[in-house]
């Protein structure tokens, strides 16, 4: 079922249950605000959804990938009748069924050093939910020079199990330094241009080892607590095969009210900012939710 609406007639009704949250110069800010969501998969696609019922009416959806069965357990806009799409085919179609009036725009090809300056340039505020060095340090030095504020997941490995990290790079404040170099990463010196694609690897190599690292120690620990609680004994072969599985189940692990909670506080702090623009974020700053623990916030500088 459609229906045949106006796009003042629609705005009035998205902003219906939440006139009395915003002014009428607000909403006007958050529908005109430009947002990009880099990375359409768990974060990044619930992130998209939030800010677009949420008001924002200017969108850039920016992921390579298609949809794969495994992301069915958090990505939201992942269906079995969305497998092996485009994830950003997909994200559109669904925002756009949302808000026929909004301006989706898409980059299937993904972030690189090539096309970096064309997307940033077109925003105001981004979300920063991609996987790899080689979208988010371009991303971010791009982003720093032209002063648009960036929310990004945690670049530490998170010291709770299935929470919600991230940090708030407000690039507007010249003396922030960038994601690369609160990384300590050594090609944070380099030109753009004269990275190479091991470079990026390796330092995702580096950040996904101590990943690995952390969870394995926090899994192994509830491990065995299930097996000293309980009166049955595990099965002969659980020792082997957890050895031989855990290496690849690891670095993927994650947990849908987690990855909710982290796109939808993503959207909330992305709003906030469109609205209290004039006020800039010395920083990083590093909020945290842990989905374990409802209610457990903490907001700190970390720099």
């Amino acid at each position: 079922m459609s229906i045949n609406i106006t796009e003042e007639e629609f705005y009035k009704m998205l902003w219906f249950r939440s006139s009395m949250v915003f002014t009428d110069e607000e909403k006007e800010l958050i529908k005109n605000a430009r947002v990009g969501v880099i990375g359409v998969g768990g974060t990044g696609g619930i992130c998209s959804e939030q800010l677009i019922r949420g008001g924002v009416g200017n969108i850039t959806l920016v992921d390579p990938d298609i949809f794969e069965i495994t992301n069915i357990n958090r990505q939201h806009f992942c269906t079995l009748s969305t497998i092996g799409m485009k994830k950003v085919v997909v994200g559109k179609k669904r925002l756009e069924d949302i808000n026929p009036f909004a301006k989706i725009t898409i980059f299937d090809e993904g972030i690189n050093i090539n096309n970096v300056r064309k997307i940033v340039s077109s925003l105001d505020f981004i979300v920063d939910a991609s996987d790899n060095k080689s979208a988010h340090y371009p991303l971010h030095r791009l982003a720093k020079e032209l002063k648009v504020p960036i929310i990004s997941r945690a670049h530490t490995v998170p010291d709770f199990t299935f929470g919600a990290k991230a940090n708030l790079w407000d690039y507007r404040d010249e003396g922030i330094s960038t994601r690369e170099e609160d990384e300590n990463s050594p090609t944070a010196s380099i030109p753009l241009k004269d990275i190479t694609k091991e470079q990026f690897e390796a330092k995702d190599r580096e950040v996904h080892n101590e990943f690995n690292r952390v969870y394995n120690k926090i899994f192994k620990s509830r491990y065995a607590n299930k097996i000293l609680l309980s009166e049955n004994s595990p099965p002969a072969d659980f020792f082997e095969k957890y050895k031989e599985g855990r290496d690849k189940l690891v670095e993927g692990t994650n947990w849908g009210p987690a990855v909710t909670i982290t796109g939808t506080f993503f959207a909330i702090v992305i709003i906030n900012l469109i609205i209290d623009s004039k006020n800039i974020f010395l920083g990083p700053i590093s909020i945290k939710a842990d989905a374990k623990f409802p209610g457990v916030i903490d907001q700190r500088e970390i720099k």
